[in-house]
């Protein structure tokens, strides 16, 4: 999480310069709050895409990478969730990235308070909630398969 927000900090220290986007009325405890809401939601899809390497010792990897580009697709990362196809919005719908992402947007750049972030921050943890037991139940029966098909050691 540490490497995570330096990462993000360079980044918005990089938009700020070549872009000329002002943070200066942003609610940094806000966006902290939506932070420390999103991590139990993203841990349960961590442990969901990370049933990908048992199942595909070769290509699994990569297609968690493949997993994380649909993610960022449906999140409203590249453009407003508003723009994708009907089909395509009720991914976007289930997808924690997205509501992370517009309540993180609002207290950087539009200034929002921390109380106007705090009933998504909740809505994320909740989803944690639900995510995370999800996702070590998956990660068990793919862990159970793998060791029935004799694949879960071939990598270490």
């Amino acid at each position: 999480m540490l490497y995570g927000l330096v990462r993000t900090m360079i980044v918005l220290l990089a938009i700020m310069f070549f872009f000329h986007v002002s943070i200066r009325n942003a609610d940094w405890m806000g966006a902290l709050l939506v932070l420390f809401g999103s991590v139990l939601p993203f841990i349960g899809l961590g442990l969901i895409g990370a049933v990908l390497p048992l199942i595909s010792t070769e290509r699994g990897a990569q297609a968690t990478q493949i997993v994380q580009g649909v993610l960022l697709l449906v999140s409203g990362v590249y453009y407003p969730v508003s723009v994708l196809p009907i089909w395509l919005r009720w991914f976007s719908y289930a997808s924690p990235a997205t509501y992370t992402l517009q309540a993180s947007r609002a207290a950087i750049l539009q200034g929002r308070s921390m109380g106007s972030v705090a009933g998504v921050s909740l809505e994320l943890l909740l989803s944690g909630f639900i995510l995370v037991p999800l996702g070590l139940w998956i990660f068990t029966a793919a862990e159970r398969w793998a060791m029935h098909r004799g694949t879960l050691k071939r990598n270490g």
